[in-house]
């Protein structure tokens, strides 16, 4: 899985490539929770480059869902593929978060 974060007017996007899956679920949970640990309350996951995710990946974005809502922030996501938009579709996950067409559409939500 490739990472990349980038503030985007006080907002942190983080751009997720490759499959968010048990193998890789743990870099991505250091990353975003570290983002949390430092002070990030506005969050967007960029998932226009991401091509899988499962179980383990949706837990933590659930996970780092209520983290950052414990501290009045929010998680956003966009940008998702047919097949990843299927499966927040089929697990009802597009009821719990806020999903955008594109990054630049969930930054200005937190405006």
């Amino acid at each position: 899985m490739n990472i990349d974060v980038k503030m985007q007017d006080g907002v942190q996007v983080v751009f997720c490539g490759g499959s968010l899956d048990a193998d890789t679920v743990a870099g991505f949970k250091k990353i975003t929770y570290d983002l949390v640990k430092s002070g990030s309350t506005k969050l967007v996951i960029d998932c226009s480059n991401l091509n899988f995710i499962d179980s383990m990946g949706l837990g933590i974005l659930i996970s780092l869902l209520r983290r950052v809502r414990q501290r009045d922030g929010d998680v956003k996501v966009s940008a998702l593929s047919e097949e990843v938009k299927t499966i927040f579709e089929i697990t009802r996950l597009h009821r719990l978060f806020d999903v955008c067409n594109d990054s630049a559409a969930a930054v200005k939500k937190f405006s």
